[in-house]
């Protein structure tokens, strides 16, 4: 359920993996669509205290949509992101916000346009597409002006306008969502592994030509057992099961032309 946030160490070179091949230090992302590109990450020196492996999807909103994903739709409660993303014929999807214990959505939820969940008063972010664009604000920015077609309200933030935060220390599974500066989302899941939250930032922080993914603002997700992500599209494949079902998500799908 809610994971919070941690405090941890610098950043130390990425090592990338490309699909099905063996571990480089330079490979590039692996286009897997115009528009739709994979990566696989793994740190495992110092200063980093604990193994982290990362996969990563950047998506380019000119050509693939970013949508709210909610269980309640398809009649259900809860599911396994893997299921989520094929009831939604989603091409990849990860977990998305808080929920109680009886499944339940904390934060505000917008799908397609349409309210599903309301904003929850909390020192959160809410991501959000609006005219294409996607942003990361805090809680008390947000406006509905009827023009926001997705959103989804969990915390906390990351990176806020280029600037790395300060986070708290514990260690857990995550999974996160980015905008980059040219207004590609990433979505990012640890795979498995536990890591700390102020890694994560200062990854998603760091320009590409120091390891990071340069992302303008980035925030966390649900982390945990809650934290899975599951993709099946061209040559990409993914599937990190979490610990248990999720009520919502954030899936990508093929814009039509």
């Amino acid at each position: 359920m809610k994971q919070l946030p941690l405090y941890g160490i610098l950043i130390a070179s990425l090592t990338l993996i490309p699909p099905g091949g063996q571990a480089s230090a330079d490979s590039p992302w692996q286009k897997i669509d115009e528009g739709l590109e994979f990566k696989a990450a793994q740190i495992d020196r110092q200063p980093y205290q604990t193994l982290i492996k990362l996969k990563v999807l950047r998506v380019g909103l000119e050509r693939f949509e970013v949508r709210v994903l909610d269980t309640r739709i398809y009649g259900a409660g809860w599911m396994e992101i893997r299921a989520l993303a094929k009831k939604a014929q989603a091409l990849a999807a990860i977990n998305g916000g808080f929920f109680t214990p009886e499944y339940r959505p904390l934060g505000l939820m917008i799908v397609d346009g349409k309210e599903i969940n309301p904003l929850r008063k909390a020192d959160w972010g809410v991501f959000y597409i609006q005219d294409n664009q996607a942003r990361i604000i805090h809680t008390t920015e947000f406006q509905n002006d009827r023009k926001v077609t997705q959103a989804l309200q969990v915390g906390p933030r990351l990176v806020v306008n280029g600037r790395e935060l300060q986070m708290k220390k514990q260690l857990a599974r995550r999974s996160a969502v980015g905008v980059t500066k040219k207004n590609q989302v990433i979505l990012l899941n640890t795979d498995d592994t536990e890591v700390y939250a102020q890694d994560l930032a200062r990854i998603f922080h760091l320009p590409e030509s120091e390891g990071g993914l340069e992302c303008r603002d980035a925030m966390v997700l649900d982390g945990g057992p809650s934290a899975q992500m599951y993709a099946e599209y061209k040559s990409l494949k993914i599937d990190i099961p979490g610990g248990w079902g999720v009520p919502n998500g954030i899936g990508v799908f093929k814009r039509k032309p």
